[in-house]
């Protein structure tokens, strides 16, 4: 079969709507499939890689920039539309509706994956967005959440289901020996560490973390903190660290490979989600299939994951420092590792293997779909 991938972000960015493609691409690879992706970037093309300039975020508002975005998607999405079987939609950019338009004039079957935002913040009258679910095989969510809301919203979807994400294989509990010499690149010996992976930004409210962390240094002093991520508000959150007097109980990393994170989830003691929106959380997950348990906000996603990983997950109100410090310092407590019924749930349903055979039938169903509509 040959899939098109059709989305806005691509590795080393660390989005889900990066990894997911990727990681998609790379399991349909290994069972035989042609992929190809469309994406934005400034790269040359690949023999299998197309590339759309994204264009100046200042002029925006004119709208000129995203008619340059659509018209080099639709020459470079010709071809690649014509050679393909399928195509994946993956989240809503201009890119993503153009590319649905040419699926459909060249009668190519496609099915959309949404990741959050997109149907987050839809406020039901965006014309553009209910015309690419409506043209869809088939719809996929990350949670079930999402799918409630997408539902509650009425967005026009043919059929939709829940797809989780997968967890890389690289994200796995490691030895004791090798998890100790790990935790030496961040803490000395016998301190607790604390892990917290997402782009800094408003609503992934790394400020509220930070609260909390200068009550845990109260009662632990030598406890650390290690954010990895980068965003606009790294500036502004390396301020607050500095007026609540943090010093070096906070690391910021930037962005990190991925093969790094793993390490740090199977480093930390604690993986801290404080996030005030989420779907779900693929961090949270890479730090349970780790071994590292979680203590979360109670955004949609952890909520979710609450009830799937019971034990493992510790869920408390958001934007409150106070509950979230409680809870990081309950789990500092009697410290442990994630039990063998999240590995068998981790196993289960979040291992790419899974994941791949879902969407190869739901691609199959498509296709078969599609032809018997001709």
């Amino acid at each position: 079969m040959r899939i098109l991938m059709v989305t806005p972000h691509l590795p080393p960015y660390q989005a889900a709507n990066a990894l997911l493609p990727h990681l998609l691409g790379e399991g349909m690879r290994a069972r035989g499939h042609e992929v190809a992706f469309l994406t934005f970037g400034r790269e040359a093309d690949r023999p299998d890689v197309a590339f759309v300039r994204r264009r100046s975020a200042r002029l925006r508002r004119t709208r000129l920039p995203q008619a340059l975005e659509a018209a080099e998607t639709w020459l470079k999405g010709t071809p690649a539309t014509k050679r393909a079987d399928v195509v994946h939609i993956h989240s809503n950019t201009w890119m993503n509706q153009v590319a649905a338009r040419l699926a459909q004039r060249q009668g190519r079957p496609y099915i959309v994956t949404h990741y959050g935002t997109e149907i987050w913040h839809h406020d039901g009258k965006d014309a553009a967005f209910r015309r690419l679910n409506a043209g869809a095989r088939h719809v996929t969510l990350y949670s079930a959440a999402l799918l409630a809301r997408a539902r509650e919203l009425g967005v026009p979807m043919r059929d939709a289901s829940v797809v989780y994400p997968p967890v890389a294989d690289v994200f796995t509990p490691r030895p004791p020996a090798e998890r100790e010499a790990l935790r030496r690149e961040y803490v000395p010996d016998g301190a607790p560490l604390l892990l917290n992976v997402k782009r800094l930004h408003p609503l992934a409210d790394q400020a509220t973390l930070l609260e909390a962390m200068a009550r845990v240094r109260v009662a632990r002093p030598q406890a650390r903190l290690v954010i990895a991520g980068s965003g606009d508000q790294e500036g502004p959150l390396k301020a607050l660290a500095q007026g609540l007097a943090l010093g070096d109980s906070v690391v910021f990393l930037g962005l990190v490979p991925n093969e790094r994170v793993a390490g740090l989830q199977a480093a930390a003691d604690v993986f801290v989600l404080s996030s005030v929106l989420e779907a779900t959380p693929t961090v949270a997950l890479e730090a349970l299939a780790s071994g590292t348990p979680v203590v979360s906000a109670d955004n949609p996603g952890g909520v979710e994951l609450g009830a799937l990983f019971r034990d493992d997950v510790s869920v408390v109100p958001k934007s409150d420092p106070e509950a979230l410090a409680r809870a990081i310092l309950a789990a500092l407590e009697t410290p442990r590792r994630t039990g063998s019924a999240t590995a068998r749930t981790i196993a289960d349903r979040f291992r790419l293997p899974g994941v791949v055979d879902r969407y190869l039938a739901l691609y199959e169903e498509a296709r078969a779909s599609a032809s018997a509509a001709r």
